[in-house]
């Protein structure tokens, strides 16, 4: 005979008399073990995340005069309605009665009725396919049965172990098949109740033992209340702008509020808040420039070992990135890789990667808080996994989200000029600033593409009935088409204009257009020759294009961070990273073009490495990153060329620059910038004719000329046509697992990783 409580089905005798049994217990007539678990909490409340009460039994013995209804009951709705009413009512205040108690009660019976009556029709219906939140989408595919992963982590809530917050269980796991089995089992008796009678507390409990040992933590040091004002100030209005992370009015209440005093996470955050925003400030107060931010920053944790059995916050989230961010302008990047991934394995334990079925209920600001920080971690990410050359924390085949929807924060629900008939809605007349940020993700995608595909260390077995050189002409062909597509899809406003009155358009453009010739630079760099190839004039004459395309996309990326420069622009990382690559691309032009018998122009080439140069070294004394890509360069450009600056090591930090820095650096005014109006060249076959003539910006010159048309097909042809093809071998081409293509350049480039450090 089974005990009580732990059959399928009704039992035909009279169940024991559970004695002390908690409510849940009672109204699921199930065993309790409360009287013998610490703190009188049973292991059913804990499976089950509840409080643990025993309003039942008190009131039964008279300690508490009110009745109580086990939560199966419904609450009675009319009395309810009424007092609803009146609470919401804007004509008259609600009068509290005295007996409060017994309505608190019915008002919390009622929610969890109304929440098991959703629940049961989410069941019932499938859920309809959710309308884009935003007027520009990602479009995922996903199959039928992906509704169930949303519905996954609240149908298996009760067999949770002990682990506070929710997590995300996706289609392939063991708990879709228990849900499965949950559902089996209702279908063929629909009386079963949901009892935990079987599930011994030693195998659910987290044992104290088995808990890491909290990190001893200080109290967190902030700067003084008028500093912090400033450098929140200085953060919202520089990298904030670009970055898209925080919701500025949502935050700056917070801290009016005082929760980085109480909330340890909050406070991390506004701690990496601080750090980041001392780099561009001008207040004494940070310290010497190279120092800014550390004394802050140190006192951050991503996150301690005692706290992965916890959910993670918003907070702990967003702190990630801005540790990424921090540290890559140092002098020790090497945490950045792992933090980053660190990041989206956060993410992703939350369901955060995820698209949200937009029916079940209002669209939040906390909701679009955790769809940026994703998106902001895997932009970060493409970053990171370029540069380094290392596999990606993700890919685009496992998230689904939709972009950030394209509305400003001063119009987000709860502010000021928003609508509150109709929330989220962006002014037809004034376009989103978050547009930008969306144009970046879709021109990373492009080069998640490419990463997959040129850059992958092993080619898909799919791929095989396609030959070497045919799926090289595809992908290449595809990669060129996507990004025609995407320059094409720049709005007017947007633009690249070196005179645009609007900082902040300005800004933005110069971002999108510095990280549209790196990506540049990211795609076709595969398929410039390396010395280790075979020697044999078609294979050079074959890969030749693409180092053309590379250098005229080098060329104008440093023309245009130039201008950036002498307009007094902010040192963003993608921008450090555009202007270090492109000098790295001219220099292998340079010698390149040497040894396939090419003419040089070394006062050319050395006009444009200089420019990059002088960026660097004006953005060395805030982003000491920048100082080590500046020291690369100058020991490269001047193991040779015959136009290079002196060879003199340079010993400060704060050192004296040569007189042709000086040129480029003394700039003090948008005045100097050449009143001509001029495009730099876009489409690829643009990028592949001559450059013109290098002169000054602020000469009265066209930098860019009329170039020669080519066709795609031509280039195509150059590359895979007349015979010549691409080397079977793939590894001829695009580099090998031993992330080595720089090194084989020549012994020029052999002290590289003694500049790289630990890097």
């Amino acid at each position: 005979m089974s005990e009580p409580g732990e059959g399928t089905g009704p039992t035909p005798s009279k169940q024991r008399r559970l004695q002390g049994a908690c409510d849940i217990c009672r109204s699921k007539k199930i065993r309790c073990d409360s009287a013998k678990m610490p703190g009188n909490k049973c292991s059913n409340c804990v499976a089950f995340g509840e409080e643990c009460t025993h309003l039942a039994v008190m009131a039964k013995k008279g300690r508490i005069r009110m009745h109580y209804q086990p939560p199966s009951i419904p609450a009675p709705k009319t009395d309810l309605q009424d007092h609803i009413n009146a609470i919401l009512s804007s004509s008259a205040p609600y009068n509290v009665p005295n007996a409060h108690t017994p309505i608190l009660v019915d008002l919390a019976r009622y929610v969890r009725q109304l929440e098991a009556e959703l629940a049961a029709a989410k069941n019932q219906t499938s859920p309809p396919s959710a309308s884009p939140s935003s007027s520009a989408n990602t479009d995922p595919v996903s199959s039928d049965e992906e509704p169930e992963s949303y519905e996954l982590t609240d149908a298996l809530r009760r067999f949770s172990i002990g682990l506070r917050g929710t997590r995300h269980f996706g289609k392939s796991s063991g708990m879709m098949l228990i849900k499965s089995a949950i559902e089996m089992k209702l279908a063929y008796d629909k009386s079963a109740p949901a009892t935990s009678a079987f599930r011994r507390p030693q195998f659910w409990t987290v044992h104290p033992w088995q808990c890491p040992i909290p990190e001893d933590v200080l109290p967190l040091r902030f700067p003084p209340p008028d500093l912090l004002d400033h450098l929140v100030s200085v953060f919202l209005n520089t990298t904030n702008l670009h970055i898209y992370l925080l919701h500025g009015p949502t935050f700056r209440r917070q801290i009016a509020a005082g929760t980085h005093l109480t909330s340890r996470n909050f406070g991390n955050l506004v701690l990496g808040v601080c750090a980041c925003a001392a780099r561009h400030s001008d207040d004494p107060r940070v310290g010497p420039l190279d120092q800014a931010g550390w004394e802050w920053y140190l006192q951050l944790r991503p996150i301690h070992l005692s706290q992965f059995s916890n959910s993670t916050t918003l907070w702990e989230l967003q702190l990630v990135p801005l540790m990424v961010l921090f540290l890559y302008g140092t002098t020790s990047p090497q945490p950045c890789f792992v933090l980053i991934g660190l990041g989206v394995r956060m993410a992703q334990d939350l369901g955060a990667h995820r698209k949200r079925l937009t029916t079940l209920k209002e669209w939040t600001v906390e909701d679009e808080l955790w769809k940026r920080v994703f998106w902001v971690l895997v932009v970060i990410d493409v970053f990171v996994s370029a540069f380094d050359g290392r596999p990606r924390a993700t890919t685009s085949e496992n998230f689904d989200l939709d972009y950030p929807l394209e509305v400003d924060e001063e119009f987000w629900p709860g502010e000021p000029l928003s609508d509150p008939q109709n929330p989220w809605a962006q002014p037809p007349q004034k376009p989103a600033n978050v547009v930008t940020w969306i144009l970046c993700i879709k021109l990373l995608d492009i080069l998640s593409f490419a990463q997959v595909t040129i850059y992958s260390i092993k080619r898909s077995e799919y791929w095989d009935a396609i030959s070497t050189s045919k799926w090289h002409e595809n992908v290449a062909v595809e990669l060129d088409s996507a990004l025609n597509k995407w320059i094409d899809s720049i709005p007017d406003y947007l633009r690249w204009d070196p005179h645009n009155t609007d900082r902040q358009q300005f800004d933005r453009s110069v971002i999108l257009y510095s990280t549209f010739y790196w990506v540049q630079l990211q795609v076709h760099r595969p398929f410039i020759p390396r010395p280790s190839a075979k020697k044999s004039s078609g294979n050079l004459k074959s890969n030749f294009p693409a180092l053309a395309i590379c250098a005229n996309a080098a060329r104008s990326c440093s023309h245009i961070l130039e201008v950036h420069a002498r307009r007094g622009g902010m040192a963003l990382p993608n921008v450090l990273v555009s202007a270090f690559h492109s000098a790295l691309v001219l220099l292998l032009n340079f010698w390149g073009g040497k040894r396939l018998g090419l003419s040089a122009n070394p006062a050319r080439e050395g006009e444009d490495i200089k420019k990059c140069l002088a960026m660097l070294g004006g953005y060395e004394s805030r982003y000491l990153v920048a100082g080590r890509y500046r020291d690369i360069i100058r020991e490269l450009f001047e193991s040779g060329s015959p136009n290079g600056p002196d060879s003199q090591p340079e010993q400060s930090n704060k050192r004296a620059r040569d007189d042709w820095e000086e040129e480029y650096l003394n700039f003090s005014s948008e005045a100097n910038v050449n009143a001509n109006e001029w495009m730099p060249p876009l489409h690829t076959t643009e990028l592949m004719g001559e450059w013109p003539p290098a002169v000054h910006l602020q000469e009265n010159d066209e930098i860019f000329g009329e170039l020669p048309s080519f066709s795609l097909e031509d280039y195509m042809s150059t590359m895979v046509g007349e015979g010549i093809g691409v080397p079977s071998d793939p590894q001829g081409i695009v580099p090998g697992d031993d992330g080595a293509d720089w090194q084989d350049f020549g012994t020029y480039i052999a002290n590289m990783d003694e500049f790289l450090g630990m890097r």
